[in-house]
Formats: structure tokens, C-alpha cells, sequence
């Protein structure tokens, strides 16, 4: 298979894009999509990777971008993200950004040593003379706090007999000579206190001090040792990736990440391997894709055959850089229609509830400022504190809450907060599932790398509670009530997409399944107290889908 591969059919569509399609739009050019469905046939071929690539957690992201060479001619290249096999280097695939000659010039040495010194420490750590050194200090402090509470007590009983002393003195001449004896004895069971501590302190400072000096400081150096080269290695390694762009200009990794080191990962993309072959190589960008081929991973939701952007923590620092200006500004979501109206549903002296279009933001964005809440506060001035009580994603329609004031926002968010809002939505799945109903309990906290993708955490993620109830199976699809519990970013189309949850992307989700006209979820019912009377408040807003 070689580096440049040439279409072995007529591409579907003859016209190149004008300019190169932004990378992290996940509508990926029908060049590219020739690209990857002739990338696929290949890999379908491959019997050994794909049983490989078919284990759990085992799938990998695999990216094509479409070339024009140095005649004209139209092709593309492969690539494939991090390691495949283990290895960086795969006949068939472009080449990782660094010189993996080079690199391995310094890391086989470094990871020998690194190894060597993880070992010594384990067997330090796993020592059985320090784990019995340990075992007698652990021991002398616990007859410490023993004896110290001994002799607490053995002072207060003496403390509770002064005080009976004192209640049963006559009034005559020996009383004060009486007072000052026992203020003595008090003051003598303090000395003594305080003295037999600092010497129980003294005893396990100095075995403490006899510990460490056999076993803690030397577990000390060699932790230094093998943290100092694992740096070492590691400024090593990012200083071999030297990023190319159009024009030629060379610009080390770590420059695009100044405030902090660069993640794991960072440069080993699909999307950064091919962009920089093809300015090496002189061929001519004209449109990339990428897709996950496999078996899912546990956290992340990833299908096997989707089209997913490159991740924004790692590439989009350096994408717009390496394709040097032939991509159009990169924004977060797509550009919004200012005639995409809120429509009022209800409205009192105290609330309003509106019905969000899709595509329209529930607050000002970094770049679009266009939102329900602009709206709001220009369609209602004389209600200058009006604010929104929660927040529907800019692909999801439906019902929103806001409050004309503060103190009403105040009892509205108490009932969120309490959880006694009760919201349903109506989804189309990408497919059918069979269980009538289905709780879904899986946490989640967001992809520091992928803004803003959520990822299933069980170590740290929060909670997040769904309740699923199947309403039908129609031309559309699989039409879905969700009925979130919690309200997490992401919680439903996560809990639809994941495989521990529906495994079912909701319809349109471009950044959990496959994109459509518009994401097929809607916010249709609102059920709460009415922040003024305490009377139950339920409106329902009709699907459009």
C-alpha cells in the first residue's frame, strides 16, 4: 500500500472545495468521505488488524486527507492516530511529525533507565526490613496515644478529687494552705503531662529519624531521579516535533502551549501526521476527514464508522497553524440565523416560558452574542434582572424558564436545585432499541482535551440519572421520552450515544453520532411550582419533528 494512494474509482463528486473545509466541522467534503470509504474496504480486507481493532477498548481513529500532487492528479493519504500494533511506523501510512530514528536514539536508553530505576524503587518500597520498620512505628505511635490517654485519665480523676477537695474546705485558718496545695498538685500534673509527651515525641522523632535514614531517603533520591530524567524525556521528545506549514515555516510543538506542558498525545493525531507529509512532500491539502474503526472505548462515545472532527485540546492549537491560512476562521458551533426567533409560550408578572428554535444559543457564545437571553433582556427592558433558569444545548428545541426578577428566580432555582422540575424530551434515535423502558446511571465530567465532549467517568465524573421510555418506531426512527433527573452538559445525547447507555446516537448529533439538518431533540414538557401561587404549573410545547 503506498504513501499516496490514487482513487481506484471515479470520486463521487469532480469539484474540489475552494478553500480548505474547516477540520473541526464534522460534515466532512465528499472527497473526503471517497477518501475514507476506500480507506475502510482496506482495512475491511485486513483480517489479523481488524479482529485486533474489534477488542474491547481496542478501536482506533483512523484519518484520510484528500491531495492534489504535483501533475494535478487527485488522491489522498492515511494515517492513523498514536500507534497501531504498538508501532509508529505502518506500511501504508504516513509517518508520525517527529524522526523516529532520532527519538529512539535517546528514548530506548532513557526508557531502559527509566525502567531500571522504577524497579529499584519497587524493590526499596517492597522491602521486607522497611515494611517491619514501618509496622513498629505505626506500633510505637499507637502506645503513644495509649499512654497518653492512661495518663489524661489518671489526671482527671485526680482533677475530679481536687475539685471534691475544694467543695468539702471549712472556712478556717488551714483552708488557703489547703487551695494552694492543690493548686500545686494541678499545676505539678500539667508539668508532668506535658513533660511525658515531649519525651514519647522525642522517642518517635528518633526512631522516625532511623527509619528514614535506612529506607525513606534513599526511596527519596532514586524518586527524584527517575522524575528528573522522565522530564528530561519527555522536553525530549516534544522538541522532535517541528510543525510545517504551507509556507515552509518550522515551528516547534511546545510554542503552541506555552501556559502549560502539551498533552499526552499532543502532535500524534491522524490530522497532524497528514497535513504535515503533505507539506513535506509538496502535495496540496484539499480536504480531510477522520473516523473511529473499532470497538468503542469505555469513556469516550465513540461508534465504530462515524465521522469524527480532530479533538480541540490537541489539534486545535496547531491545525490553523500547519494549514496557514487556507482554513476558514475555526469557530466553536455553526454560524447562527438571526432569524431564529424565541416564541413565548406563557408569560405572567413574574415568569415567562419560551419555546427555543434549534440552532439558536440559550446565552451569548465567544462569538455569536445572538441568544435567548439577548433576546430577552432587548424584548423585555423594563424587566432589567430577567434571567433564564437552565440552559438547552443550540441543536435542542423546546421549552425554557426565565424569571422577571431576582427574588423569583431565587424560588424558581430552589426547585431545580431540589430537583422538583420536572423535565421530558423527545428524541429521535439513530436506531431501534428493544427495552420499553431504561434508567441510565452514568457519570460524567468533560474531555479536557475535546471540549466541550463529556466523557463517562466512573472515578470522577458526577452523576448523571436518565429515565428512557420507548414511544414508538416510525419512518423516522426510534422516537424516544428522555427524563433527565440530573442536568448534566451533554447528559442526553451521552447517555444515548454511549454503548453502556441506549448505544443509539440521537439523530443529528454531530458531535456523538452523525450529523443531520438539525439535532432531533426537544424540550416538550415543563412541570413545576408556580413561584407566586405554589400551584402546580405543567406546559407542553409540540414536537417539530
Amino acid at each position: 500500500m503506498a504513501l499516496i494512494r490514487y482513487f481506484t474509482q471515479q470520486p463521487g463528486t469532480s469539484e474540489t472545495p475552494a478553500r480548505f473545509p474547516d477540520p473541526f466541522d464534522n460534515n466532512p467534503h465528499p472527497l473526503a468521505l471517497d477518501a475514507c470509504d476506500e480507506l475502510q474496504q482496506y482495512l475491511l480486507q485486513e483480517t489479523a488488524l481488524m479482529n485486533q481493532l474489534m477488542v474491547e477498548n481496542s478501536g482506533k481513529m483512523f484519518g484520510v486527507l484528500v491531495i492534489q500532487d504535483k501533475q494535478g492528479q487527485l488522491g489522498y493519504l492515511s494515517a492513523f492516530s498514536g500507534k497501531l500494533n504498538k508501532q509508529w511506523l505502518v506500511n501504508g501510512f504516513v509517518p508520525p511529525v517527529f524522526d523516529t530514528t532520532r527519538q529512539q536514539s535517546f528514548l530506548d536508553d532513557g526508557e531502559k533507565c527509566l525502567e531500571e530505576l522504577t524497579e529499584r524503587l519497587q524493590r526499596l518500597l517492597n522491602c521486607p526490613q522497611r515494611k517491619i520498620s514501618i509496622k513498629a512505628l505505626e506500633k510505637m505511635g499507637f502506645d503513644h496515644e495509649e499512654k497518653i490517654k492512661s495518663l489524661k485519665r489518671r489526671h482527671s480523676e485526680k482533677k475530679l478529687k481536687r475539685k471534691q477537695s475544694r467543695q468539702t474546705l471549712q472556712d478556717d485558718k488551714g483552708k488557703q494552705e489547703k487551695l494552694t496545695s492543690l493548686s500545686f498538685q494541678s499545676q505539678r500534673d500539667k508539668k508532668e503531662f506535658k513533660r511525658f509527651k515531649l519525651e514519647l515525641n522525642d522517642k518517635i522523632q528518633s526512631a522516625q529519624e532511623v527509619h528514614d535514614l535506612n529506607y525513606e531517603r534513599e526511596i527519596y533520591v532514586v524518586q527524584k531521579k527517575r522524575k528528573q530524567l522522565s522530564q528530561k524525556l519527555h522536553q525530549q521528545v516534544f522538541e522532535g516535533y517541528q510543525l510545517i506549514n504551507a509556507n515552509g515555516d518550522t515551528t516547534p510543538l511546545m510554542t503552541f502551549f506555552k501556559e502549560k506542558k502539551p498533552p499526552g498525545g499532543a502532535g500524534d493525531c491522524a490530522a497532524p501526521k497528514l497535513i504535515q507529509y503533505a507539506h513535506i512532500n509538496n502535495l496540496e491539502p484539499i480536504a480531510l476527514a477522520e473516523f473511529w474503526w473499532g470497538a468503542s472505548p469505555v469513556k469516550e462515545v465513540r461508534h465504530h464508522g462515524f465521522f469524527y472532527p480532530p479533538c480541540r485540546g490537541k489539534c486545535q492549537p496547531i491545525l490553523p497553524y500547519m494549514l496557514n491560512g487556507c482554513v476558514p476562521e475555526v469557530i466553536s458551533e455553526n454560524e447562527f440565523d438571526r432569524l431564529l426567533t424565541p416564541e413565548v409560550m406563557y408569560e405572567d408578572d413574574v415568569m415567562i416560558v419560551i419555546n427555543k428554535p434549534a440552532g439558536l444559543l440559550s446565552i451569548p457564545g465567544k462569538k455569536v452574542k445572538y441568544s435567548v437571553e439577548s433576546w430577552l433582556k432587548q424584548h423585555y427592558p423594563n424587566y432589567p434582572e430577567i434571567l433564564l433558569l437552565h440552559r438547552l444545548d443550540m441543536g435542542t428545541s423546546g421549552l425554557m424558564l426565565a424569571a422577571k426578577n431576582l427574588k423569583i428566580h431565587k424560588i424558581l432555582q430552589r426547585q431545580f436545585m431540589q430537583r422538583k422540575v420536572k423535565k421530558r424530551y423527545v428524541a429521535i434515535l439513530s436506531k431501534a432499541i428493544n427495552e420499553k423502558k431504561k434508567t441510565i446511571d452514568l457519570p460524567l465530567r468533560v474531555d479536557i482535551d475535546d471540549r466541550p465532549r463529556q466523557l463517562v467517568c466512573f472515578e470522577f465524573g458526577k452523576q448523571a440519572l436518565t429515565y428512557v421510555e420507548k414511544v414508538c418506531t416510525d419512518k423516522a426512527g426510534c422516537r424516544v421520552h428522555f427524563y433527565p433527573v440530573t442536568g448534566r452538559t451533554h447528559q442526553l445525547r451521552v447517555h444515548a450515544a454511549h454503548e453502556k447507555g441506549l448505544n443509539s446516537p440521537i439523530v443529528g448529533d454531530g458531535l456523538y453520532g452523525k450529523a443531520a439538518d438539525r439535532l432531533y431533540l426537544h424540550a416538550d414538557m415543563l412541570t413545576f411550582e408556580h413561584p407566586t401561587s405554589g400551584e402546580l404549573f405543567e406546559i407542553k410545547s409540540t414536537c417539530p419533528f
